[in-house]
């Protein structure tokens, strides 16, 4: 039997099925960029959180290994913490522009302390915090698994910001 070839059959897709696919695929790739998106967000202020509950914990672990005061300043951009070295050998107890730099950090997020004392503290020569509250990182546009450090005298947790004025340690 000799070898037929069918003019009618035709290989390929049409041009309908190629638009239908291109469209289901761009709104694939729409969906999965915002939501991309939405997740940067999210671990950047858990990242910032983190580095944060880091730096504060370092402060207070210092302040009990070198047995001197450790202070923590913070802005809404950013926040510093300073060894008390000044006077020489073991300061005063009280924060002078002489200190010693330990830890500086710049976030993208803005940096809310409750209540509004919080933003100036110290770890004292025992690593026991001078105030009591949290700090929290603004996000509207993303609820992170972490995004808040609470601060009591004796320990530092971090948690989740539940909206309503309050941090849940976690």
């Amino acid at each position: 039997m000799p070898y037929r070839i069918d003019r009618d059959w035709r290989g390929g897709f049409t041009l309908l099925e190629i638009m239908i696919a291109l469209a289901i695929l761009g709104i694939v790739v729409v969906l999965a960029v915002g939501n991309f998106q939405g997740m940067m967000e999210k671990y950047r202020v858990e990242g910032e959180t983190k580095q944060m509950f880091a730096d504060l914990m370092d402060a207070r672990g210092r302040a009990m290994q070198r047995n001197r005061a450790f202070f923590v300043q913070i802005n809404a951009n950013g926040y510093n913490t300073f060894e008390d070295t000044s006077p020489a050998p073991d300061g005063n107890g009280s924060w002078e522009s002489a200190d010693t730099p330990a830890a500086n950090a710049v976030v993208q997020h803005t940096i809310i302390t409750v209540p509004g004392g919080l933003s100036e503290f110290l770890f004292n020569r025992n690593g026991i915090a001078s105030v009591t509250g949290f700090i929290r990182f603004d996000s509207p546009t993303v609820r992170p698994d972490y995004d808040c450090i609470t601060v009591k005298a004796t320990r530092i947790k971090m948690g989740q910001f539940n909206g309503t004025n309050d941090c849940i340690e976690k």
